[in-house]
């Protein structure tokens, strides 16, 4: 009988002895906490992982590319982080906020976003470090909050997680108790925050969780109902397209928020990440273009949250990891920029931030999942 692809090989015995101690051996090894034997692939998707069997391995399990690649190690991410913060700095306005886009005011999105990350980082948004003339990150938000939010909850959202992650009350910002914003839009019927717009609706749950506001069963619930077939969502409601980045946003928030990290039920959606990557990441799925640090940020969070090592995930036969990639879109700067394509650029201010969401969660995250419910070529991936 032809041993499964990736088992384990074991000579064929030529006395009943050395049989039982083989069959002993067998099972001593797959006891091994984290398991050194791949394990049962489930039905549905064994006919898609075996087709071509498992990448080659090296010494630490990661998928070689012809020759074995270091994986970065920590102090790389830390070193990628620093440069990404210190870039940081030099975008911050005199109003103690951060703009979208070269040359314009700040915005409410991308503060909130900046004050969110530098929170999550350990830093302090409302410090000496982040003040400028007078005017500190946190103050800069507090004054952009109450004509950002109006009275949609993932605005709301957005402004919840980055008070709450920085110490604040997101019961009162300029005024404006935002929970109560978040809660106010909500619809027990289909469990959703925003009618619409699912990536929104993500932003509500998580600004309610990390300001330890309990979140209702039923909006983890809307967002598995709108998977698609394939394992991916999309930015609406209506899911008429698969996108890569609303797949890695929802990942995180039920990993995260919904109790399902290392869950059997995000498979689907692990296994469409995994086929979307390209040697360069991840594009953006629904839209036409080539990889980019934005989308290619949103997966490997996702993929993190949700128990897989980045560093050891490779598309194909091999190639760079997802962590390699998205390390390639920083510049010497410390920013990340959109695509390595200079014709076809967005904000790197945004591009920044997206990738160190996503380091702070490699370097947070250190629980990943043992293999028993990964295909083949995700096994590799846990720590």
């Amino acid at each position: 009988m032809k041993p499964l692809p990736g088992a384990f090989f074991v000579p064929k015995a030529k006395s009943r002895m050395q049989a039982l101690i083989a069959f002993i051996l067998i099972l001593l090894l797959a006891a091994v906490p984290g398991g050194l034997l791949p394990a049962r692939i489930p039905s549905k998707l064994s006919a898609q992982a075996t087709v071509s069997g498992p990448p080659a391995v090296g010494r630490n399990g990661v998928p070689l590319n012809g020759r074995e690649q270091a994986a970065p190690d920590r102090q790389a991410i830390e070193g990628a982080i620093g440069r990404a913060v210190a870039w940081l700095h030099s975008q911050q306005l005199p109003d103690g906020g951060f703009s979208g886009a070269p040359g314009n005011p700040s915005s409410a999105a991308a503060t909130s976003d900046a004050v969110f990350i530098l929170a999550r980082l350990g830093a302090d948004p409302a410090g000496k470090d982040w003040t400028v003339d007078g005017h500190s990150a946190l103050d800069a938000l507090a004054a952009l909050t109450p004509a950002y939010v109006g009275t949609d909850a993932g605005q709301a959202g957005k402004i919840a997680r980055a008070v709450a992650v920085a110490g604040g009350d997101a019961r009162s910002v300029a005024g404006l108790d935002v929970i109560g914003v978040i809660q106010a839009d909500y619809d027990p019927a289909s469990g959703r925050y925003n009618p619409d717009l699912l990536f929104r609706h993500t932003l509500a749950v998580e600004g309610l969780a990390l300001a330890r506001v309990t979140v209702p069963p039923a909006a983890f619930d809307a967002l598995l109902a709108a998977r698609r077939a394939d394992g991916s969502w999309f930015w609406s409601f209506d899911a008429s397209a698969s996108d890569v980045d609303t797949t890695g946003r929802v990942l995180q928030t039920l990993a995260r928020y919904g109790g399902m990290h290392c869950s059997p039920a995000l498979v689907p959606s692990l296994d469409f990440l995994a086929k979307q990557q390209t040697a360069d990441g991840w594009a953006t799925g629904s839209v036409p273009g080539p990889a980019n640090a934005n989308s290619t940020a949103l997966a490997v969070a996702g993929l993190i949250a949700a128990g897989l090592d980045p560093a050891k995930i490779r598309p194909g036969a091999g190639g760079p990891s997802a962590l390699e990639s998205l390390l390639a879109f920083q510049e010497p700067s410390g920013a990340f920029v959109y695509t390595h394509d200079p014709a076809h650029q967005e904000s790197r201010l945004v591009a920044t931030l997206d990738a160190l969401d996503a380091l702070a969660e490699f370097k947070d995250n250190g629980q990943a999942c043992k293999p028993f419910y990964l295909p083949v070529h995700l096994a590799g991936a846990t720590k």
